[in-house]
This record gives structure tokens, sequence and C-alpha cells, in this order.
């Protein structure tokens, strides 16, 4: 090897069991989520179906094709005068608000004031608009920066240029800026004191890291352990003060939303998975008649998350419930979709976990609210799947009437969405399977239990199908706040029914997330390295940064107290290869055990999960020196 040759060297660290809008504009429209691999579109009035041009809405993989074309979260109950419940609201007894597929009762913006005195923000207000936030936007790569830039503008990368990159530098500053936190947009009380102090300005000398290591507070996403954050995070909040509402010809209710998005930067299963909150607020503003203003006793309120999913081909969808983790799926019927053969996998398989439903009052339990967990309430599970499929004996209800709010009331409890004058009738079941509210409870990777599929009156041949995850039912007075929080979370693996076992493997990983307050294990500290040039070998030190050494081997990261193991050096083909084209030259780990450590890993060709080693030890000793002499 030449003096003047450097090869491409990685140090890495190991732990025990773990192992290391469109154009800039003032007030954008539409935010990307695009932190990992599942992107999503949402806008400002809580619309999220199809993108600015009409063609996406989630892309999963991302760079691939369109898993699902809308989702939304949408709600309906009884609405009173009295807290007694004894004075009907005046036209219409049942009332829904939200989003069902192409029509919603939002619109973008606050409401101001509560009861009486409740009114819509101005659309025009130049604080109304959706946020999207990236906590490393300083530190992001130039073709991080032309990937994004790329996504945003819904072109090329090729086409991506230094002007667009300067456009989503100068969005994610300005909403990093002015991160509307009196709106309730959420923030992290680093130093919980209970209010929002907005952090320095990003500088050479203060940092992303800065925020963590000087205990600032932050605009963003986190949970149990403020140091964990999310990597990025949309947020925006609507109303459905909107006489000209055309979600089921129903009336406003009066009720705020406020909608959280955010993920995490990571390639293992949080990788495959975003979150998504929305909180309802009743705040009131409702034309009671005879001009006068109310705020509504809601009752009997079920909530529900509604999606049309489709996964690359419309006409090829198929369904499932997993009741043990309260998830929907969606998988393909066949070996082959073309959308997705055209970038050359097989059909993914995308998962709606419920993670959250709303709470009620329960004395003696614990509930999660504000992913923080409060006592003498407790949260409702998913109560009810429904699903109905285009053009089939179960089809979609009308939209643009109010027939369509009555049978999507049955929908809410779990009934087929027939219509309002029919007597409530569960979904056809198999023979010798006891009917529930949660049809195609089956497993396909198997093939055992209640299927879909099959082209039977119980059993639906494949189509375009549209599903409803609903929890209730329960109350929401003038002033009470509910919140629904639920996980996307996407599966690749070697063929269609793979890809929902890899789906179901991720899933176990964002439960356990979500189970422990957002705990997100992070990476410890990167190594200092410093390299010295010598003839005919190269030296790499990384002892002498005591502070970086310090919080890369005595950082503990929650959940799970992963411990510090060692370091591994890699040579690298090249800058661009990946960690699976590398070779690993060097080990040096702790004297004490493990010398192998073991995770679970789901296996392509088995279709298993199976304890696969993924580092190995020598118990030789920490070291923080390497000299290269030879390729």
């Amino acid at each position: 090897m030449g003096k003047n040759t450097i090869p491409a060297l990685v140090v890495a660290i190991c732990m025990a069991a773990f192992c290391h809008d469109l154009a800039f504009s003032q007030k954008p429209t539409y935010a990307r989520l695009n932190i990992n691999n599942i992107g999503y579109w949402y806008r400002a009035d809580g619309h999220s179906r199809y993108s600015p041009n009409g063609t996406q809405h989630i892309i999963y993989p991302e760079g691939t094709s369109t898993a699902t074309a809308s989702d939304g979260v949408i709600w309906g109950g009884y609405a009173y005068l009295d807290a007694a419940r004894t004075q009907p609201a005046p036209g219409q007894l049942f009332r829904m608000g939200g989003q069902f597929r192409g029509t919603i009762s939002f619109q973008a913006g606050k409401i101001t004031g509560f009861g009486a005195s409740a009114v819509p923000q101005n659309p025009a207000d130049p604080e109304v608009r959706i946020y999207r936030i990236r906590r490393d936007y300083k530190r992001m790569s130039t073709s991080e920066l032309r990937l994004d830039a790329a996504q945003v503008n819904q072109i090329g990368i090729s086409l991506a240029t230094d002007a667009h990159i300067s456009q989503v530098i100068a969005q994610y500053e300005k909403d990093w800026n002015e991160w509307p936190v009196q709106n309730g947009a959420p923030y992290i009380d680093r130093n919980r004191n209970g209010r929002y102090d907005k952090p320095p300005a990003f500088s050479d000398k203060f940092t992303v890291d800065s925020l963590i290591a000087g205990n600032y507070d932050e605009p963003g996403v986190s949970g149990a352990d403020p140091n964990s954050p999310a990597d990025q995070v949309i947020w925006t909040v609507n109303n459905d003060l909107n006489p000209n509402s055309d979600l089921f010809a129903t009336l406003p209710d009066g009720i705020e939303a406020q909608h959280t998005l955010w993920g995490y930067k990571r390639t293992g299963a949080l990788g495959h998975s975003l979150f998504r909150r929305v909180k309802i607020i009743n705040k009131g503003g409702v034309d009671i008649g005879g001009g006068q203003k109310a705020a509504l006793y809601l009752d009997s309120v079920y909530i529900a998350n509604e999606a049309d999913p489709d996964l690359g081909d419309f006409t090829e969808d198929l369904i499932g419930c997993d009741t043990l983790s309260s998830m929907v799926f969606i998988y393909n019927a066949f070996a082959r979709d073309r959308q997705y053969a055209a970038f050359g996998i097989p059909p993914p398989a995308l998962g709606f976990d419920f993670l959250q439903g709303p709470r009620v009052p329960s004395p003696g339990d614990s509930a999660v609210f504000d992913i923080r967990r409060v006592y003498g309430w407790k949260n409702l599970p998913l109560t009810s799947f429904a699903y109905f499929s285009s053009g089939s004996a179960i089809a979609d209800p009308p939209t643009s009437v109010y027939e369509g709010a009555l049978r999507f009331r049955k929908m809410f409890r779990g009934f087929v969405p027939d219509p309002s004058t029919s007597p409530d009738r569960l979904y056809p079941f198999p023979p010798n399977i006891t009917p529930s509210k949660f049809p195609l409870s089956g497993d396909p990777v198997t093939g055992s239990g209640f299927v879909d599929g099959l082209g039977t009156q119980y059993s639906l041949a494949p189509g375009d199908r549209r599903i409803v995850l609903s929890s209730g039912p329960f109350t929401l007075a003038p002033g009470d706040t509910q919140e629904l929080v639920i996980a996307y979370v996407g599966g690749l693996g070697a063929d269609r029914l793979s890809s929902v076992s890899v789906m179901k493997f991720n899933d176990r990983f964002v439960q356990n997330t979500y189970d422990g307050l957002f705990q997100v294990p992070s990476a410890p500290a990167t190594p200092n390295v410093k390299i010295a040039e010598l003839d005919e070998r190269v030296t790499l030190e990384w002892g002498s940064d005591l502070d970086r050494v310090a919080n890369s081997e005595n950082k503990i990261n929650n959940p799970g107290d992963y411990r510090f193991e060692g370091y591994n050096v890699y040579q690298f083909p090249s800058r661009s290869s990946a960690l699976s084209e590398a070779k690993r030259i060097a080990i040096f780990d702790t004297p004490s055990d493990p010398t192998v450590i073991l995770d679970e890993q789901f296996d392509l060709k088995s279709g298993q999960i199976l304890k696969v080693p993924v580092q190995f030890g020598t118990n030789s000793g920490v070291k923080r020196v390497f000299e290269f002499k030879r390729d």
C-alpha cells in the first residue's frame, strides 16, 4: 500500500444486544414526512389524500409506489345542548367530523375563544399553515438535501437544483423558529419548568448536540425520555366550523383538531414506521339558531382511523385484522403487482396499528395521554373493525348526503354499512366461526382462520378495499380533549406473504416503543477518529478526546439499558458502500462475555423470526488505536 493511498475505514461502536412544499412559501399548504423508509403527504386543513400533484399519499417503501391513497381520522356522536342530554341539538342529532376519502369537514386554523364566543381563525392569518421540522437540518448532507428537495417538489433527483435545496433549508429554519407552541404544537420541555423556552439559534458553536447537552427545550415530540426526540415532525391545526362541509352533509360540532405526525431516522423497524396523533377539542362556536352559538355536549361518540389503502394496483388489495396487536393490515392478492414490479420488488405489506384510543374515567386504572401516564383513567381499545370494497356487495356509503353518516355510524359500531333503515348486522363469517366485530381475523401467511380474498359472501374477491378502525363510545363535553394514536408500519419480504410477516415483526418493535412511552434508543456518540498517514501505513486513533470517549462508552441507552461492549474497525470498498459490503478487520471489546451477540432477525428464506449472530467478540480488551498496514 502506497503512502498516499487511504482505504475507506470506519470505527463502529457495539453495544450488547444493540449495534450500531412544493416551492418555498410563507404559507405552505402541504408537507411531506420523509425521514425514513415510509413517506407521507399531509395538508394544512387535515386533508390526507394524495400529494400536491394528485399522485401519492403514503409511499412505501420510500421511492417506490403508493401504498395508500388516503386516510384520516373521523368521529361521530349525538349532539345535545345540555349536560343532561335532554335537548337535542337543532337540525341533526347525530353529527360527524373529520375526513373520509376525498371529503373533509375541516378548514385550516384553530378555534379562538370558547362556547358562544368561539370563532374559527381567519385562514389568511400568516400562522395558518402546515409546519415541518427536522432537528438535524443544519447537518444534512448535500445528497440528503437534494433528495428532500426532489421529494417535496415531486421531481426527479437530477432535477433538484441548488435553489430547491435553499428553499428546503429556508422552510425548515422558518418552521423551527416559528414553531406554534401557542396554538398547541408539541415541544420538549427538557428543563421541566412547564413552559416552552425557545432555544438559541443554531450556529457554529450551538448545534443540534447542544440542545441535549445544554438541557434546552426544543420543538417536536419526545416521550418519557426528553433526550430521545423524534427526528422529523409535522404539525397542523384545523377546525370543523365550516358551513360548506361536504362530509356526509353533517352540521358542525365545534371541534378543533390538532394533528401531529412524526418519524425516526432509523434503519430497523422504526425506519419502516411513522406515528400519527390527532387531538380533538370540543371548543364550540356552533350555530344553534336564533343568532346564538354554543358548545355542544357530544354523547355516544366513536372515533376511527379510516383508510383507502391502494397497495400498488388498487384492484388487488386484501386486508386482515390482527386482534392480538389491534392492527389492521393491507397486503397483495397476487405474487406480482405491476406497480411494484416496475421497481423490481415484490408487493410489500402495510399495517395500521391502533396504539391508543380515547381515555375514559376508570378509578384505579391508568391511561396514556399526551405521551404521559395519567391515573384514574383507561384507554379504550380498538372496539371494532369494519370494511367495504368498491363495487362489491359491501360497498361505499354515500359521502355527500346525510344517509352516509347514518351508515357510517353502523361501521363505527362494527356493523355492515347497510341502509340506515335496516337492522344492524355483523359482517358475514365463515361457517363454524362465531361472528364478532373483528372480521378477517385469520392468518394469511398460514392460510388459517378467516382470511380475505376467497370470492365468497364472507370473503370477497380481491378488489379496492377501505378500512375503518373504531373505538368508543365516550363522551365529549364542552372543553374536553381526546386523542387517537396510530402507527403506520411497513414490511417488505421476499414475496407478498413474507411481507406480512416482516410487517408484523416490525410492529413488535413499534408496540414496544409506544409501551415505553417513546423512549427510543439512540446510538452513542461517534468516535472522534484522528488519522496519521505514515510510510506504508495509516494509524487511526480515537482515545485522546476524553469527553467523546466518555459519551461513547459510558452512556446508557434506554429502553433496555444497553451497555458498551467494544469497537469494530471496518474497511469499505468505497465511501458509498453499505456496511454489508465492508470487511471487519479488527475487534476491540471488553474482556467480559458475551463473545457472540444474538438478536432476532427476520429470515427471508425460511419466513421465520430467528435469533442470529449480529456481533462477534474476542474478549481481548478495549483499544482506541489501530495501525493499518495492508489492504
